[in-house]
């Protein structure tokens, strides 16, 4: 019979209680205060940035007007008669010096209104330049000059309302609002009707006191204008008074006792006392646009006064926003760590019972199923799983093997697939996904890890570390197989001006497309990595040639050379490539980087954008290779190059086939080995030109044999060289050769290796069937040595086989000799020539004859010889 169950409140209620009720009135009321206080910071920002623009304005228009002034007193004073000195002297100053200096500064004040208000510097720029157009022309109008002055100082004038009056409109806005912002803003307006009244005063009267200068309006219009500028100034100045300090007050008392501007206002008065134009003389027109100049200057000051004012207190406001602001942050803080300290306060407290519970539960999980049952005394949350422990004990024996199953680990155990009724059977089945779930993310956990402490965050390139692995796991096969490993360093030329100028986004940016850029270029084999800043490096292997490095330099510098277009800005950097070679695989990784380290230094002295080889040897070997090719191509321009030609003859009868024209060439009166100068040509374009004069050279000879009825019917063999085979002028280097010798296409043959066949199949066949379109046969040399098979003879466009020398040279040992036999059986069977080379004895000779080889060449018949020297043997 069960006991008596007492319950408690549940623990989640007292949770709820010191948790989410703090936070719900931390969301009703601090939430809305905080959200005031970022309208605040928002509202004083836009104050700011107005009041930076309408001071931008504001000195455009103020250099403007002194501008118009200087230029418009220059024509006046042309138009008086005086030249620019007497002028300068009667008013005081250089005035041409100022006309420039007003020039100058308008131009500044321009480029900052560009910034600030752009579409307003775009309209003023026209009305400047061609009011200057007016004004430097042999006979400016003043009249015109002075109209198109207006009106750039009315445009200017309508962008500085626009922004005043958004400037007013934010500091009367809710977040606006400040103490003495909206009157500083005021008092700013204020100030800004004060100058306008005052320049539009001082343009009536210019317009008024100067005979001749008058618009085209007449001087009613300048006197009305003149005298509603006056009521304007005045009723600017009593608001200026009425809303100042005792500053401002002095300031304007200040101002009205000067010398010069009590002369300004007396001309004002004396126009507007007279009934008509007054005639002024030139010493009081000076002094009339000296005071003009001077009030401008004081307009300024009093202006950008006010402005800083309104800055100020815009400054001060957002600096009180952001400090109750985080003031606010704190408490919020501080309201959710003591709930949260209350929290675990509550959770303590129940822990003794728990660890009774825990206690008992781990005697039933080992299988003492006896003893006292589970306390079910505390929060309802442990008097409910006491309960449900002691109504499980009787399950335990139906999932021990469950719970052995999951000790070892095996999360595929049938049995765990078996359901324990019940919430405990759920239990272990939402442990068992739990644990599965936690295995994959740990593991996909440790591959980010990996990821990352191998991986550049900005390229997401390999980094420093996982390059030198890399080039130490390169070295290894390179010195397992022989082969050579190349380190290309590249270092980023310019770099620093487009990250200094546009910022460290737009050099990230950069160094990203750079690593694009990059991995586009090198091959799929190649390790591309990021060392650190700028710096990159490419690791290549199978290198058959010092100068395949070099080439893929070029091409880097090439590529990464390229305009950069980054978020609209458009720049460019360019990149020095340093290359350490190992031409062995013996080299450390750290000397082979160090070389390579060492190589860019040395491109960056030499004046960047180059590619520099470390290795002393491979150097050598380039710069001997590339004075060989110069001379090479030297020889071929001056045709020192020469044909020997080979005879081919029936094995049978000893009569002439046709010949092998084999290119010869002798170096400074010193014979060069083909082996040594055709792999060179091979490595460049080179190859093609000495294929195509070969083509012209032979088919020229033969068809001259042809004429002089020397080896009648026979044809000439020309070899041609892979890349040749592979380009797309073959086909017309074939033609062009046929047709500028006269000789039938019949008696050309195209040579061929089997390794120029494997290097692109595809390319290789089609060029080989667009020949023999024509009717020029094709042989494949050296049959044997390369990588053609037998069956794959059938579907090559070939009309004769060359089998190598190497096999008639051991034609006496039994296995070659079944070999050779087997290739004669083939060329047969497939309806093919067949040409055995380097026959050089007479048993050799016996045995292909009684092999029914159908023609031989070899020294036993001749040598490569030159067409004047060309004699054939008749054969043993």
């Amino acid at each position: 019979m069960r006991r008596a169950r007492r319950t408690g409140w549940p623990v989640w209620t007292r949770l709820v209680g010191l948790v989410l009720v703090p936070l719900v009135g931390i969301v009703l009321v601090a939430v809305p205060s905080v959200r005031d206080r970022l309208e605040v910071v928002e509202g004083t920002e836009t104050t700011e940035e107005r009041v930076a623009a309408l001071n931008a304005l504001l000195d455009l228009r103020f250099s403007l007007t002194s501008e118009a002034e200087s230029e418009e007193t220059q024509m006046r004073s042309r138009a008086y008669g005086l030249t620019s000195e007497a002028a300068s002297r009667l008013i005081g100053f250089d005035l041409e010096g100022r006309t420039v200096e007003t020039r100058v500064e308008v131009d500044r004040m321009m480029d900052r209104a560009a910034v600030r208000s752009p579409d307003v510097a775009a309209d003023v720029a026209a009305l400047i330049a061609r009011v200057r157009a007016e004004a430097d022309s042999d006979e400016p109008s003043v009249a015109h000059a002075h109209l198109a002055y207006v009106k750039a100082i009315g445009r200017v004038g309508d962008g500085t309302t626009r922004v005043l009056d958004a400037l007013a409109s934010s500091a009367t806005s809710p977040s606006g609002q400040a103490r003495g912002l909206e009157t500083a803003t005021n008092r700013l307006v204020i100030a800004f009707d004060l100058v306008t009244a005052g320049q539009n005063q001082l343009d009536a009267l210019f317009r008024l006191i100067v005979p001749g200068a008058s618009v085209a309006s007449g001087l009613g219009p300048a006197r009305t204008d003149l005298i509603t500028h006056r009521a304007v100034y005045d009723n600017a100045e009593r608001e200026l008074r009425r809303s100042g300090s005792a500053a401002t007050d002095a300031e304007l008392d200040a101002l009205t006792a000067r010398p010069d501007v009590q002369t300004f206002r007396g001309a004002v008065e004396r126009v507007l006392a007279s009934e008509g134009a007054t005639t002024f003389r030139l010493d009081e027109l000076a002094a009339t646009f000296r005071a003009g100049i001077a009030r401008t200057a004081y307009f300024r000051t009093l202006v950008d006064t006010a402005a800083s004012e309104a800055t100020a207190i815009a400054h001060l406001r957002r600096v009180e926003a952001v400090d109750r602001l985080r003031a606010e942050i704190a408490i919020i803080v501080a309201v959710v760590v003591a709930s949260a300290l209350a929290a675990l306060l509550i959770a303590w407290s129940i822990t003794r019972r728990l660890r009774r519970l825990a206690a008992r539960a781990g005697q039933v999980s080992q299988g003492q199923l006896g003893g006292e049952p589970a306390d079910e005394r505390g929060p309802r949350e442990v008097t409910v799983v006491a309960r449900a422990l002691n109504d499980t004990v009787a399950n335990l024996r139906q999932i021990e093997q469950q719970a052995s199953a999951l000790a070892r680990g095996d999360l595929n155990e049938a049995v765990l697939a078996v359901p324990v009724a019940g919430v405990l059977g759920e239990s272990i089945h939402a442990t068992v996904h739990g644990l599965s779930l936690a295995w994959r993310e740990r593991e996909e956990l440790q591959q980010r890890l990996a990821h990352q402490a191998n991986h550049d965050l900005l390229t997401a390139l390999p980094n420093r570390k996982a390059a030198m692995e890399a080039l130490e796991l390169a070295l290894g096969r390179a010195h397992r197989h022989g082969e050579a490993v190349a380190v290309l360093f590249i270092d980023l030329d310019g770099f620093k001006r487009p990250n200094d100028t546009y910022g460290h986004h737009v050099g990230d940016r950069i160094l990203r497309i750079c690593a694009e850029r990059l991995g586009s270029t090198v091959r799929a084999g190649d390790a591309l990595a990021r060392l650190g800043g700028d710096e990159f490096v490419v690791i290549t292997e199978r290198l058959s040639s010092p100068r395949h490095a070099v080439e893929l330099g070029q091409r880097i510098i090439e590529v990464l050379s390229e305009p950069l277009d980054v978020d609209g800005v458009v720049t460019r950097v360019g990149a020095s490539v340093g290359v350490g070679m190992s031409l062995d695989g013996r080299a450390t990784p750290l000397d082979l980087l160090r070389d390579a380290d060492n190589a860019v230094h040395r491109a960056k002295k030499l004046g960047k954008g180059r590619v520099e080889l470390f290795d002393e040897g491979a150097r050598d070997e380039l710069a001997a290779q590339a004075e060989l090719e110069r001379d090479l191509r030297v020889a071929l321009e001056r045709r020192d190059l020469h044909l020997h030609y080979q005879p081919v003859t029936d094995t049978m009868t000893g009569g002439v086939h046709g010949f092998e024209a084999l290119c010869r060439w002798e170096r400074d009166g010193v014979p060069v080995s083909p082996a040594a100068f055709i792999p060179v040509a091979e490595q460049s374009d080179l190859v093609n030109d000495i294929g195509r004069w070969a083509l012209v050279e032979a088919t020229t000879q033969l068809a001259a044999w042809n004429r002089d009825g020397r080896f009648d019917g026979a044809y000439v063999a020309v070899n041609v060289s892979g890349r040749h085979l592979l380009s797309s002028s073959l086909v017309a280097d074939v033609e062009a050769a046929l047709a500028a010798s006269g000789l039938p296409a019949r008696q050309l043959v195209i040579e061929i290796t089997e390794t120029v066949i494997v290097t692109d199949l595809l390319t290789a066949v089609a060029h080989l069937e667009a020949v023999r379109a024509l009717g020029v046969r094709v042989a494949l040399d050296d049959f044997g040595t390369g990588y053609t098979s037998i069956g794959q003879l059938w579907r090559l466009p070939i009309d004769v086989l060359k089998i190598d020398g190497s096999f008639v040279r051991h034609l006496e040992t039994a296995h070659d000799h079944v070999i050779v036999e087997l290739m004669i059986e083939v060329a047969h069977t497939l309806g093919l020539g067949l040409v055995a080379e380097g026959v050089e004895t007479t048993t050799q000779h016996d045995t292909l004859k009684a092999l029914h080889c159908d023609a031989i060449q070899g020294f036993l018949i001749a040598r490569p010889q030159s067409p004047e020297q060309l004699t054939v043997n008749a054969g043993p």
